[in-house]
């Protein structure tokens, strides 16, 4: 078997709505997909997705286009292991994280749904899995409306709050740490969804790498006092100083982080007292990376809880890998409809009761709509043989 050819689509939707996070220096309403397909001699296709880092796609589509994806033509998609290793040494001196790492999970979560296909066998047991029902915690929480249409960040809390009832979940997550607020603005957010969802619901708050060590002890005694479940990202990723000495100060767990793309990093990040880790299988280098960082956090005694604000294809994949360690938690499910999710496949994963379960087809189980691919690509290319 034989690459012969790979096939990228950046899509593109507007959403209804427009909305922020703490991090965000202006409002947006639109969302992006990179959609990454991988062609063989042999008929099978592999799908995948590779993310991109908060800016315009470009650059990560340029790095698939014209230098990974050359690369690929007349290898064996079943070659993983040393086609993962060629990808990322090509950019070693000048880019072992950020828009080469992202455009490598792309291709390597393709080649990992041809190898389940060739197998007959769903990833997650091709990877020795031994469950297949993944619960999932609501994600929303933004900063919604125009500058000056939420001067107290509830819109949009109460339908979150029925929406999360509605379906099922056991968890929610929400940012904090939006400058225009004022802490007790914002703790009234949080105080919101707990007294909503109730005692036993687990309500997670994420500040977006916004804050500084004086901030995070402000939040601290309302957070704790909420029983909040863990704090994710209240630094940027080069400050594992102020991780260490906030673990130190609180007995909420700590999360990160969704913006690391090295194994190292999270090596790192758990060194210095992050507990639910979560990495992004479209970001770190797709399964093959995703699965040392599995192994660290067994190692560590850690929780795996993967990023996945982005389309049913990451979801898949973290679903697949979940179903291979008893170490998770949920699910992330972004709370906020979207196109990525509910329209981009023809057979959807059955959902019920705040959980998915994985269903028994070859490779991620996925079929891509064609419908949905014309109507929201603003670019495509294809790199043949």
């Amino acid at each position: 078997m034989k690459i012969t050819g790979l096939t990228i689509n950046c899509l593109e939707y507007q959403q209804a709505f427009w909305m922020s996070s703490a991090s965000a220096n202006q409002v947006y309403n639109n969302r992006f997909c990179i959609v990454v397909r991988v062609m063989t001699n042999e008929g099978i296709v592999g799908i995948g997705e590779a993310d991109y880092p908060g800016g315009p796609p470009s650059s990560v589509i340029a790095v698939l286009e014209k230098e990974l994806g050359p690369s690929l033509i007349g290898r064996n998609p079943l070659d993983i292991q040393a086609i993962w290793d060629d990808m990322y040494y090509m950019h070693i001196q000048h880019s072992r994280v950020g828009i080469h790492m992202h455009a490598i999970s792309g291709i390597d979560i393709a080649l990992w749904d041809i190898a389940g296909k060739v197998a007959g066998l769903p990833c997650y047991r091709l990877w020795g899995g031994h469950h297949n029902v993944i619960p999932a915690y609501s994600s929303g929480g933004m900063y919604y409306g125009l500058p000056g249409e939420n001067p107290d960040g509830m819109m949009g809390m109460e339908d979150e709050m029925a929406l999360t009832k509605r379906m099922g979940f056991r968890g929610y997550k929400m940012k904090v740490g939006k400058p225009t607020l004022t802490l007790q603005q914002d703790i009234a957010r949080v105080r919101y969804a707990r007294e909503s969802l109730g005692p036993e619901a687990d309500i997670m708050v994420d500040a977006n790498c916004t804050w500084d060590l004086p901030r995070a002890y402000a939040y601290l005694p309302y957070l704790e006092e909420l029983g909040v479940k863990f704090l994710e990202e209240p630094f940027q990723l080069n400050c594992p100083q102020s991780y260490k000495a906030l673990a130190g100060q609180t007995r909420i767990p700590l999360a990160g982080s969704e913006n690391e793309s090295s194994i190292y990093g999270f090596r790192e990040l758990m060194d210095a007292g992050v507990y639910f880790v979560q990495p992004n299988v479209c970001r770190v280098g797709g399964p093959t990376n995703m699965r040392r960082i599995l192994t660290l956090i067994d190692l560590n005694e850690r929780v795996f809880a993967p990023h996945a604000w982005s389309s049913i294809i990451c979801m898949t994949a973290d679903m697949h890998l979940m179903g291979t360690t008893r170490r998770h938690y949920m699910l992330e499910y972004d709370i906020n409809p979207s196109a990525f999710r509910e329209e981009l496949i023809t057979d959807p994963y059955p959902f019920q009761n705040g959980s998915y379960t994985i269903p028994d087809r070859p490779g991620l189980g996925l079929e891509l709509s064609a419908k949905t691919l014309e109507k929201y690509t603003v670019y495509r290319a294809e790199v043949r043989l």
